[in-house]
């Protein structure tokens, strides 16, 4: 009974519905499926900013407050259809007087398929369960015996190619899920699922629980205060701590970056194990401060990539509220200078070696280190150089 599985408007009249044919004259039923589903669709974003309203569908202040829409994910197919349906509404209704803003949304992100391993019959075209298959390294049809292709496709039940999300999740958790997927590929990419990438994800985020279980015991007789995670503000002067904030702040720059604009969160996610590794290197090297504030750093990171750990990170040292409730970290500059670099040495354009210079060394100072160095011995030797070309920061051209 499509009136009890909430059909169109139309079913509950009647009246209306119910009619004599124009032509005949005999009963009639009135077609009551008139609008596409795309339609009815196509102005839900304009609910959602005004859901407890019981008198109209939204008011005009709450869509002018709380719309358009900053970022909208969809696959390629909603850009001819549901998008386009969406902003015709959203400006018939502006014409109407019933808001004031013109699109509804700000941004499109066209978003890749999930693809599975998938096996066809070569010669038939038909797809065969993958449970049905005994080999899977030289797999055949086992009601033909033919061999079959394996390739890469959509997921689809037709294809016996899908994943079901529960026994990812009940095996790894829901995390590990979200991880594997934000990290396979840029998210306008297809990625192709891996169980061997999966399990992956899971030894990191192990990895991660080692790291704050090493901490928690590391501090647990300390008298550090964890009732507010503050951000550290202190002269660092040993070389470990110095090398620690670096990476910490590197990464607060660097996964801020990524989640900004045209997000990529595959690289973000790299960037915390960057800053993981740091962490375990230097965890009974640095100043507990400096340590506490990288932790906290890698905590809030991976809030937004793996929530319910992260959550579970925030707790088990014993931090206030929510870890989801905290500001994002703001990256300090002066933490991301080193006291020195490698200055490539170039001889008549051609790369002969790389020194370590002091970052603050002036060009009279960056050229002398250089001529007096194993290298310029070697390939310069007596002659006197013609001119010496230098970009601070990044390299030397000695020409003869």
């Amino acid at each position: 009974n499509l009136e009890k599985k909430g059909g169109s408007p139309l079913l509950t009249n009647k009246e209306w519905k119910q009619c004599q044919c124009p032509k005949c004259g005999l009963d009639a039923t009135r077609e009551t499926d008139t609008m596409d589903t795309f339609i009815c669709s196509s102005w839900y974003y304009l609910r959602f900013a005004d859901p407890n309203n019981t008198a109209k569908p939204f008011s005009k202040e709450a869509i002018n407050k709380w719309l358009p829409v900053d970022q909208y994910v969809g696959g390629i197919e909603h850009a001819i259809l549901h998008l386009l349906y969406s902003r015709f509404i959203t400006k018939a209704l502006r014409d109407r007087g019933l808001f004031s803003i013109d699109e509804p949304f700000k941004k499109l992100l066209t978003q890749g398929m999930v693809q599975g391993i998938t096996y066809r019959n070569r010669k038939t075209g038909n797809y065969i369960p993958n449970d049905q298959i005994e080999d899977l390294q030289n797999p055949t049809d086992p009601n033909t015996g033919d061999d079959l292709e394996i390739i890469y496709e959509k997921m689809s039940k037709s294809k016996y190619n899908g994943v079901d999300p529960s026994t990812v999740i009940d095996k790894y958790g829901a995390d590990t899920a979200r991880l594997f997927i934000l990290f396979k590929a840029p998210p306008e990419k297809d990625l192709e699922w891996d169980d061997a990438d999966v399990e992956g994800q899971y030894r990191f985020i192990n990895r991660l629980w080692k790291l704050i279980d090493s901490y928690s015991v590391l501090t647990n007789s300390t008298l550090l205060d964890r009732g507010e995670a503050n951000e550290v503000n202190i002269e660092v002067n040993n070389k470990a701590n110095k090398d620690l904030r670096r990476a910490t702040h590197k990464s607060i720059k660097s996964v801020s970056e990524d989640l900004d604009s045209e997000p990529q969160h595959n690289t973000a996610i790299s960037e915390l194990m960057k800053l993981s590794n740091s962490i375990s290197d230097h965890l009974y090297k640095v100043d507990l401060q400096v340590l506490e504030e990288s932790i906290v750093t890698l905590i809030k990171l991976l809030a937004p990539f793996a929530p319910h750990i992260a959550e579970e990170f925030w707790h088990k040292l014993d931090y206030k509220d929510s870890i989801h409730k905290q500001q994002w970290p703001i990256y300090d500059a002066k933490a991301l200078e080193k006291d020195t670099y490698e200055l490539v040495i170039q001889i008549m354009g051609k790369v002969r070696g790389k020194i370590v210079v002091p970052s603050n060394s002036s060009k009279e100072e960056i050229e002398a280190l250089t001529l007096n160095s194993d290298i310029a011995n070697k390939w310069v030797g007596n002659k006197l150089p013609k001119r010496v070309i230098i970009v601070p920061g990044k390299l030397i051209n000695i020409v003869l």
